[in-house]
């Protein structure tokens, strides 16, 4: 070698310069997607607070917005269901916490007062310790609605068999009451 060269003139500095540019280009955009899906799996969930029936707050989680989303989006997708006019849903309130006529009072003091249309207060199959409102599809909003008139908020879940009651009674809505709300009950 000689003094003042550093490089083979045959090209081959530039050709590793090209590939140590493209390794550095792709390993760049890995750890993007990577932090992509780490901020993802790992970002809280969002809350609002909402104004209890007794003058308090209560944080409610909002829906979801974690989503999977194809490589093109369409600005165009369909807004998630409004909730809907209360006199137009009907409401089954349930007893599953143990303590008799609870389904009966949560009716006729939070349900009812609020506008809902409501159906017979009933008995759920099976005790629970939690409370949860079941909603019809479509039905989301509105269950997230009544689920903010309780205090603890009840979890939400979509309504699928099999059903906590015998007989839905053409209810949107099913809040099945656990023992956490009946012992608000007084």
């Amino acid at each position: 070698m000689r003094s003042g060269r550093h490089a083979a003139d045959d090209g081959s500095f530039g050709r590793s310069a090209a590939g140590s540019v493209i390794r550095g280009a792709v390993l760049i955009g890995v750890a993007v997607v990577v932090g992509f899906v780490v901020l993802a799996a790992f970002d809280p969930p969002a809350t609002r607070t909402v104004t209890a029936e007794d003058g308090g707050e209560v944080a409610v989680p909002e829906a979801s917005t974690t989503t999977t989303t194809p490589a093109t989006t369409d600005s165009t997708a369909p807004a998630p269901p409004a909730a809907h006019d209360p006199a137009t849903v009907t409401v089954l309130v349930a007893n599953a916490s143990g303590v008799p006529g609870v389904a009966g009072a949560i009716t006729d003091t939070v349900i009812t007062p609020n506008g809902y249309q409501t159906a017979a207060a009933t008995n759920a199959d099976a005790n629970s310790a939690t409370s949860t409102l079941y909603y019809q599809a479509g039905y989301e909003a509105d269950a997230a609605n009544v689920a903010a008139l309780f205090n603890p908020v009840p979890a939400t879940a979509v309504l699928a068999e099999p059903y906590p009651v015998d007989d839905l009674a053409g209810a949107n809505l099913v809040v099945v009451v656990g023992q956490d709300l009946a012992a608000t009950v007084g």
